[in-house]
């Protein structure tokens, strides 16, 4: 018997706190409201679907034809206007409504009839034939229940729903037996530590910083790893690599299996690590990404930095990037940089438009050798790899695996995106006003 296809609704914490309260403020007393979410699809696998909502409508008083704690009926002009500007984009739809009362709300004869009617309207209206999942909460937004219909809209199907990017575990083995290893992380709270535990992560580049960054994020408490690099040990990154040795030089080791070796160090058993010692580039790579939750790229050109947040924009998936550099002023003294950077997910700005990357060196990087070789010779590109320290890497991997946490446990808020440039020996942390970042025409993000 086949198992049941795996349906989840993803909303951003700060987008699910800004619908809440909209929601909230367009009733009286305890009038039912409505509000509406318009969702890009991502297929996670054969038996998973999640749902990421790229923008969201609540309609103020004036739109209902009738709002009661009974009941409410939108006016046809305005429920025109959302069919035109978000349906037909291709987005499908999440009907959100409340009920009076508190505790577990259930969905109502008038709901069944009403929502079977539309989930076939739209289906059959729209070439793209947008998808309808309806949500029912009780009065004070803290019970619910989400289902999706099919195109007939004769059956549905449970959806779950999660006020965040990625999701809880709920197993109840391992909510009441948590791991003694994280017992100093009880401050973040339980439900924190197991989505860390369940949280599949895909490493791109396990060089300098991206060895560091698994080693901390790793004792974090995360276990499930996509490791991404075509490159092997040499010795001259042993001044950044923790645990790298001369031998595993010798013996030709890929970083990747490097990296596992870290991992598989901290967690003799109950983790899961795929090594893929190729390029960001390999359909294999690309397969393997889209089923993570996160997408963390750290590596030290131009081009796996583009295609990884081509990825993240594909897959609606958070993308953390890190990075360094070091240079040395007229006067020989160094400057230092380390650089965590979040696009949002989904858009608005990213490491294109926001010429966080170079295109120019991307599309020098994907070059046939000879036109590279020209290029070099033209001064375009540097023959000399970058200088780095492992203090430096250290400062960024920790940074993003700080970002990371703070994204998890929703202590740090990233959904419009983050930009942050550490200075040494100046000491000085740097964030980008991201509102400087967005635009309104980017080929890859709008």
């Amino acid at each position: 018997m086949n198992k049941p296809v795996a349906i989840s609704f993803h909303v951003p914490p700060k987008m699910w706190s800004e619908f809440q309260e909209s929601m909230l403020k367009s009733r009286m007393f305890n009038e039912e409201v409505i509000g509406f979410f318009f969702c890009q699809r991502h297929q996670v696998s054969k038996r998973k679907i999640r749902y990421i909502p790229k923008t969201w409508v609540v309609p103020s008083s004036d739109c209902y034809e009738h709002q009661s704690a009974t009941g409410l009926i939108l006016k046809q002009p305005f429920h025109s206007y959302l069919l035109e500007n978000y349906l037909q984009p291709g987005l499908d739809v999440v009907h959100i409504h409340t009920h009076a009362g508190r505790g577990m709300p259930d969905f109502s004869y008038i709901d069944d009839r009403y929502e079977s009617e539309y989930a076939q309207f739209i289906s059959s209206g729209f070439p793209q034939k947008p998808r309808l999942i309806s949500g029912v909460f009780d009065e004070d937004f803290q019970s619910c229940q989400f289902r999706m219909w099919d195109r007939k809209g004769r059956k549905f199907e449970k959806v779950k729903f999660c006020n965040s990017l990625f999701e809880v575990a709920t197993n109840e083995d391992e909510m009441n037996n948590p791991d003694l290893m994280f017992a100093r992380q009880k401050i973040f709270g339980e439900a924190n530590q197991r989505l860390l535990n369940e949280l599949k992560v895909a490493l791109i580049g396990c060089g300098g910083i991206g060895s560091i960054f698994a080693e901390l994020l790793g004792r974090l408490g995360v276990k499930n790893w996509v490791l991404i690099d075509p490159d092997k040990l040499e010795t001259l990154n042993l001044n950044r690599m923790p645990g790298a040795t001369q031998e595993m030089v010798e013996q030709r080791w890929h970083k990747v299996y490097y990296v596992k070796h870290l991992i598989k160090r901290i967690y003799s058993e109950g983790s899961c690590v795929k090594t893929i010692p190729t390029s960001i580039e390999s359909e294999l790579a690309k397969q393997e990404i889209a089923t993570c939750d996160l997408i963390v790229v750290a590596t030290d050109n131009h081009l796996s930095r583009k295609i990884a947040q081509e990825l993240a924009l594909e897959y609606m998936r958070p993308l953390v990037c890190l990075g360094t550099h070091i240079d040395m002023k007229q006067d020989h003294t160094p400057r230092m940089y380390c650089r965590v950077t979040v696009p949002p997910v989904g858009g608005g700005w990213c490491l294109m438009c926001g010429n966080i990357i170079s295109l120019q060196r991307a599309a020098l990087e994907s070059a046939p050798s000879e036109i590279h070789q020209m290029a070099a010779g033209a001064g375009y590109i540097e023959g000399v790899n970058d200088p780095a320290v492992f203090w430096l890497n250290s400062i960024c991997a920790s940074t993003g695996v700080g970002v990371i946490h703070g994204m998890v446990s929703g202590f740090l808020n990233v959904d419009s995106g983050i930009d942050w440039v550490y200075e040494f020996p100046s000491s000085d942390w740097r964030k980008t006003n991201t509102e400087y970042l967005r635009s309104d025409d980017c080929f890859f993000c709008c």
